[in-house]
């Protein structure tokens, strides 16, 4: 009996009715093949979700790529880079080889990525999903690809994730500035689509019912595209009858700009971020951090993936991980520098927790 697995193009030719031969001439568009058998062999080809397989294409041989696609928002962005350097640190040891790439959290952009890793015959991919629906890949993973999510879940798409409990770190910084006797609580992010976003949004949202204080919409802004425009926002801010006394930035690149506009400011506002804050001149306001944790993040994923291709079964796994929190302050006075790692922080529940998604 034949192993269920992905489609091949001795299936796409048996479900034509044509040689080998005939089907690869049809689907490559080479001269020679009747414009009805064509369409036959291109229908047949969709009906089974064939796949090219472009390494078969240079390479006769049946070996597996001995690949893992990893699909981020940004290569460049500090906080995936140094995701992907924790993957690449868990594959290495296999012989896996990581090939990296960017959608830029468009979702269009997203499915071409996928598409050519496919056809690339990758094991496996990790994906940090941009907005939009996941659902698209079912099939695959029921062919057998291993998919793992991290930092966001696929929305409509039931795999192993993991994440870090944002709404938590949120509503932790956020209550930290309410106990110092702020009220005034701007919050800042550069997308509100994300899932990350919106988590930490809650947060926010969820300390300031539980302290009785009104939100202000003037004080909230979700789509700062880039971190001038954080500089620009926090600037308008500042000239407001009623400015905010503490800022929260619910991601790194948008509060480097929060810090730069506040820079050389008498009195500035608190301030609090999420992730990494590694300018060396921005010290100076020494914020409060709200760390995701990108290695530990990276490990874990590239960790499950290699549990499933070593043959894991059963329900999709989901890891929270809990987010750690740190003084800037605290580590100049330590003479440790930010993205050193700490000596001790505290996390906001148990070091790990795990539970299988409904």
């Amino acid at each position: 009996m034949k192993i269920p697995g992905r489609p091949t193009l001795a299936d796409v030719a048996a479900r034509a009715g044509v040689s080998l031969k005939t089907a690869s001439r049809a689907l490559n568009g080479e001269y020679g093949v009747a414009q009805a058998t064509a369409e036959r062999v291109l229908r047949a080809s969709k009906d089974l979700g064939f796949r090219p397989n472009h390494l078969a294409r240079s390479l006769a041989s049946r070996r597996p790529s001995a690949a893992v696609g990893l699909v981020v928002s940004s290569v460049a962005d500090p906080f995936f880079a140094a995701l992907a350097g924790a993957v690449e640190e868990v594959l290495a040891p296999r012989d896996l080889q990581l090939v990296i790439a960017s959608h830029g959290d468009d979702e269009n952009r997203q499915r071409r990525i996928i598409r050519t890793l496919i056809e690339r015959r990758v094991d496996a991919l990790l994906l940090v999903p941009a907005p939009g629906d996941c659902g698209h890949l079912r099939r695959e993973v029921d062919l057998g690809l291993v998919v793992t999510g991290l930092d966001r879940p696929p929305t409509g798409l039931e795999v192993d994730t993991v994440t870090v409990d944002n709404c938590a770190g949120a509503f932790e910084a956020t209550r930290r500035f309410l106990r110092a006797g702020h009220r005034r609580i701007a919050f800042l992010a550069n997308d509100s689509r994300l899932w990350t976003i919106q988590q930490r949004h809650d947060g926010y949202l969820s300390a300031l019912r539980e302290s009785g204080v009104t939100c202000d919409p003037t004080l909230i802004h979700q789509n700062c595209s880039d971190a001038a425009a954080s500089e620009r926002v926090v600037a308008r801010m500042l000239r407001l009858p009623h400015p905010p006394t503490a800022l929260f930035a619910a991601q790194h690149l948008i509060g480097r700009g929060a810090i730069r506009a506040l820079l050389g400011v008498t009195d500035p506002p608190a301030m609090a971020s999420m992730d990494e804050i590694a300018d060396t001149d921005l010290l100076a306001l020494r914020p409060f951090v709200v760390e995701s944790g990108p290695v530990r993040m990276g490990r874990a994923a590239a960790s499950m993936a290699l549990e499933r291709l070593d043959g894991l079964t059963g329900q999709a796994r989901a890891v929270v991980l809990p987010p750690f929190f740190r003084n800037v302050e605290d580590d100049l006075r330590s003479n440790r520098g930010p993205g050193m790692p700490a000596t001790s922080r505290m996390p906001v529940s148990s070091p790990l927790t795990q539970s299988e998604r409904s």
